[in-house]
């Protein structure tokens, strides 16, 4: 399957770890040159897109193929974030029949210091 126009552009892929994401840092995904800072839409697009990954992950476990939609997502920003890659990592918080609820951390440097985290509930259309 051959990545989205999306995910060219902010250059999403897997990391080397098989559930965290990676954006490779590009001059573009700066928000604040001044500061050198990521952009927040970068960092939520991020997190939305890893709740998702993580999400089709947990369902393909279970023998469970379904179209997933994005309805909810509340992302809390923690630190400025600064000119280099960016990680997430998603949790599954609960699978119901339609709805599910992720948990995603991002950061940079190190995984105990978050740059932001996020809540996202993604509606599930079965196939």
């Amino acid at each position: 399957m051959s990545a989205s126009p999306a995910e060219t552009w902010f250059a999403v892929a897997p990391a080397e770890e098989g559930d965290c994401w990676k954006i490779a840092f590009q001059e573009h995904h700066l928000g604040n040159p001044l500061i050198r800072s990521i952009h927040g839409g970068v960092v939520g697009a991020l997190i939305e897109h890893t709740a998702e990954k993580a999400l089709d992950r947990a369902l393909a476990e279970k023998s469970r193929s379904a179209k997933l939609e994005l309805t909810t997502s509340s992302i809390d920003y923690l630190r400025v974030t600064k000119d280099s890659d960016l990680y997430a990592r998603g949790s599954v918080m609960r699978i119901a029949r339609r709805v599910a609820f992720m948990d995603v951390i991002c950061w940079q440097d190190s995984e105990d210091l978050p740059v932001a985290r996020g809540a996202c509930t993604l509606r599930i259309l079965e196939e």
